[in-house]
C-alpha cells in the first residue's frame, strides 16, 4: 500500500474533540470490541462471536477515521450529531480503498489542533501519523 495523506480543516476538527469530550458515552470501533473481548486477530479462526457479545460502549475520548464514504472523522460520542470533518478532496463521492476503515484516534493526541491549523493524517500499511500544520 502506498502512504496516503489527509488533511482535515483545524477548526472541524476542534469541534469534533469537543463534542467526544462532552458525550457521556463514548462507541468502540470493531477492533477495540475485539481487543476488549481478548480476541486474537492473527489467529487462524479468531472468535468474532466474543466481539458480538462485548458492549459497544466505554471507548475514551476520540475520533474514528473513517473511509466509507469519502475519508472523514467523526466523534466515536454514543448519540450521533452528525458533523463529520471531510478530508479535503475526498468528500463522500470519492471512494478510496478498496477495504472499509474505521481507525480511533486518542483525543489527546488532538488535543493542540486549533480552528486555524490543519490537521494531517498519514496513513502507511502499519501506522497512522498525525502532524500539524499552523498558520504562519
Amino acid at each position: 500500500m502506498e502512504d496516503r495523506r489527509f488533511e482535515f480543516e483545524g477548526a472541524e476538527v476542534r469541534a469534533l474533540v469537543e463534542e467526544t469530550h462532552a458525550a457521556r458515552e463514548r462507541k468502540l470501533t470493531w477492533a477495540q470490541r475485539c481487543l476488549a473481548a481478548g480476541i486474537d486477530l492473527d489467529a487462524a479462526d479468531p472468535d468474532w462471536e466474543a466481539a458480538e457479545e462485548t458492549p459497544d460502549t466505554g471507548a475514551p475520548p476520540g475520533l474514528w477515521l473513517c473511509n466509507d464514504r469519502g475519508v472523514y472523522l467523526r466523534s466515536n460520542a454514543a448519540k450521533e450529531s452528525g458533523k463529520v470533518a471531510y478530508a479535503r478532496g475526498y468528500r463522500a463521492d470519492v471512494k478510496v480503498g478498496d477495504d472499509e476503515m474505521c481507525e480511533f484516534l486518542d483525543a489527546a493526541q488532538l488535543e493542540r489542533v486549533g480552528p486555524g491549523d490543519t490537521l494531517v493524517v498519514t496513513l502507511t500499511e502499519s501506522k497512522i501519523r498525525l502532524s500539524l500544520l499552523t498558520p504562519g
